[in-house]
């Protein structure tokens, strides 16, 4: 989280201008990869509060590995604009999920 608040604070007016350029991709390829996991899980049989577990982290995941990908081995901030807005935009689907399935899973309680 903290290497995502970095990025963000460093590169603010650079993701700014860049938004709405790459905000759809990389909401597609969150919500793709979480239906990954999803799938996955369900096809080894696991339950469902595990695969939305699974779901869940393997959209969260990949966001900060690409931050520091970019900002450490390849050293080029530009770069770092389409992992920046995936790491904003995951908490939004990953906290989505956790709201939904968690009311869920209160109410069959």
């Amino acid at each position: 989280m903290l290497i995502i608040v970095a990025a963000v604070i460093k590169e603010k007016q650079v993701l700014i201008d860049h938004f709405g350029a790459v905000w759809m991709a990389t909401l597609g390829l969150n919500v793709a990869t979480m239906l990954v996991g999803f799938l996955s899980a369900k096809l080894l049989r696991l339950s469902l509060p595990q695969s939305i577990t699974i779901s869940i982290e393997s959209g969260i995941q990949n966001g900060t590995l690409a931050l520091v990908i970019v900002t450490t081995l390849l050293e080029n901030s530009l770069m770092s604009i389409t992992p920046a807005i995936y790491s904003l935009l995951m908490f939004g689907t990953g906290g989505f999920m956790i709201a939904y399935f968690g009311k869920r899973d209160e109410a069959s309680t």
